[in-house]
Formats: C-alpha cells, sequence, structure tokens
C-alpha cells in the first residue's frame, strides 16, 4: 500500500560529511591549480621568459592551505547551534588572519628545503598580501555566510512505497501446510535458525528470521520489544516496569515478555494510559 507524507520543503545547511567535504574541496583545489599553473605558463611563453613548474607550484600552495582550514571551519560552524553576527564575523576574520599567517611561513620553510632559500619570509608576505587576500576574503566568507543563509531544498519525505501486508502467511509444519491470520499471533521469538510463532495455545517454528518476518508484519500492529521477540501490540494486557528501564508485558495467554530499554521508547509511543488504567493503542 501507499502512505502518503507530507511533501513539504524545508531548507537544510550543507549536508555533508567530514570525508565528502574533503573529495569535494581536493577536486576543487587540483582543478584551480592546474589552471593557474597552466596561466603561467603560458603568460611564460608569451612574455619569453623561462617557465618554472616547481617555482609555480610553491606559489600555489595558497590553494592547498584552503583545505585543512576550511575542514576545521566547518566543524566549528557545525558545533554551534546559534551563530550570531559577532560569531559570524570572528568565522570569517580568524580563518582569514590564521592563512595570510601561516602561508609566508609554510612557503618559506619549503623554499629553505627545496629551493636553498632564495625565497625569503618578506617576499613570500608581500606576495600574499598583493596577490591572495582578497580571494582568503572572498572564500572564507563565502562559505561561512553560504553555510549560515544558503537555502538548500531537499523535499521533508517523498511518497513512500511499502508492499501490501498479506492478513495470513503459511507455515510448513513437516508434510502440512498451516495457514496462520497474523492477528492470531501473540508474539515471535528468536529459536536460531528458525523463529517460534506463539498462537494462543500453539506454537509454530518457522524457518525465517525475525527481521523478516517484521517486514512482512504491519508495523502498526507488530512492534520489536527485544532483540530476540517481535509483540502484537492487539494481545498485550498491561506492562509494568522492572525499575531498570525494563519492562515486563503481560499478554492475553498470561505470558510475561521482557521489553528491553533499548524498544521501549518507541513501545511507549504507540500507547495512551486511560484513567482507568487501561492500555488503548494509539497507533491503531
Amino acid at each position: 500500500m501507499t502512505s502518503p507524507i507530507s511533501n513539504k520543503i524545508t531548507p537544510f545547511r550543507f549536508p555533508l560529511n567530514t570525508g565528502e567535504l574533503f573529495m569535494i574541496l581536493s577536486g576543487i583545489i587540483i582543478v584551480i591549480t592546474t589552471i593557474n599553473m597552466f596561466q603561467d605558463f603560458w603568460e611564460a611563453k608569451r612574455s619569453g621568459y623561462s617557465f618554472h613548474f616547481s617555482e609555480s607550484l610553491l606559489f600555489k600552495i595558497v590553494w592547498v592551505l584552503y583545505i585543512p582550514i576550511i575542514m576545521v571551519l566547518y566543524q566549528k560552524l557545525k558545533s554551534e547551534t546559534h551563530i550570531s553576527y559577532t560569531k559570524t564575523a570572528l568565522f570569517i576574520i580568524l580563518p582569514i588572519t590564521v592563512h595570510l599567517i601561516m602561508l609566508p611561513f609554510i612557503a618559506t620553510i619549503l623554499s629553505l628545503f627545496f629551493y636553498q632559500g632564495r625565497y625569503d619570509l618578506f617576499k613570500f608576505f608581500s606576495y600574499t598580501l598583493t596577490h591572495d587576500f582578497s580571494i582568503a576574503v572572498l572564500i572564507y566568507a563565502g562559505f561561512v555566510l553560504g553555510y549560515q543563509y544558503l537555502p538548500v531544498r531537499k523535499p521533508d519525505a517523498v511518497y513512500t512505497e511499502k508492499a501490501t501486508v498479506s492478513p495470513t502467511f503459511v507455515i510448513h509444519n513437516g508434510k502440512d501446510n498451516v495457514i496462520i491470520h497474523t492477528e492470531d499471533i501473540i508474539q515471535i521469538t528468536s529459536a536460531t535458525p528458525y523463529v517460534s510463532i506463539h498462537l494462543e495455545n500453539k506454537r509454530y517454528l518457522h524457518s525465517e528470521t525475525l527481521k523478516s518476518m517484521l517486514e512482512q508484519l504491519d508495523d502498526q500492529v507488530f512492534i520489536r520489544v527485544h532483540k530476540s521477540a517481535v509483540v502484537n501490540l492487539s494481545k498485550i494486557r498491561s506492562f509494568k516496569s522492572r525499575l531498570n528501564g525494563d519492562y515486563d508485558l503481560q499478554m492475553t495467554d498470561g505470558t510475561l515478555v521482557r521489553l528491553s530499554r533499548t524498544y521501549a521508547s518507541e513501545f511507549k509511543k504507540r500507547f495512551t494510559t486511560g484513567t482507568s488504567g487501561q492500555l488503548t493503542n494509539s497507533s491503531g
């Protein structure tokens, strides 16, 4: 059957995990660096001077530095529940400052190791201010403001298809094929490699898993209460706390089934307790 769900559109922000963001940033930086070095090559050819690949690469380290700084910035933004105007300004100014300070020092160190120190700190610092400052402002401000205010639209929910739930299914009991009505089931328990299907006065072993059985049953009627037990909500007479987060469910056949604290929250959503102390299934 088809379950129509509201198709309300709501904004959300940057639904990326850290790994995805890293891959995207790396790809963008590789493309930009390649384009810039290609520009350096053609500029050298046009002006008639030699093109040095390693020197061009050294001055493109500015792009690589964006990756770790934006990664850290992203984690900080995600940890904030409310970002004031003051915090917004700090999230923009601090990365720019860190970037402009770190870049000359990193480039100078690389120059000492690989270029015999022919590029000094002052040269890198002045080059960074004149060539990279405006770019850093645009990138960091754009990232922070985009994270906060860019509405990336996504459907809250879509129409979902659910397989038709059959009111009966067949149990192979030796040579006999037994037809069981799902409404007669009290509980289903794991009995590896089988499941045990409990009726009022009978039990059957069935060669399926608890998970596969749940997929065939109506989730408005059957609910998992333990890693090894599923119960029919309409067959619960009462439940009582064990005072440790677990509960005891008393079924209509008089048996007690333990409700694990792991599943207690979802279970209690299905019921409301009336003034008379009786249970009412809120999902039906």
